[in-house]
């Protein structure tokens, strides 16, 4: 790893963190989708 330059593992660290939060907000969306199907369909009922 030590043979990496510094903008290499600046890329890298920047790209792991986007990946990251793109699987955290997909997390903390996913149930909120789920929940707005289900109180429309509630109400469509």
């Amino acid at each position: 790893m030590s043979s990496q330059s510094p903008f290499t593992r600046t890329l890298v660290a920047i790209a792991a963190a986007l990946f990251m939060s793109t699987i955290a907000v997909g997390a903390a969306v996913g149930p909120a989708h789920v929940d707005a199907t289900q109180v429309q369909g509630a109400v469509n009922a």
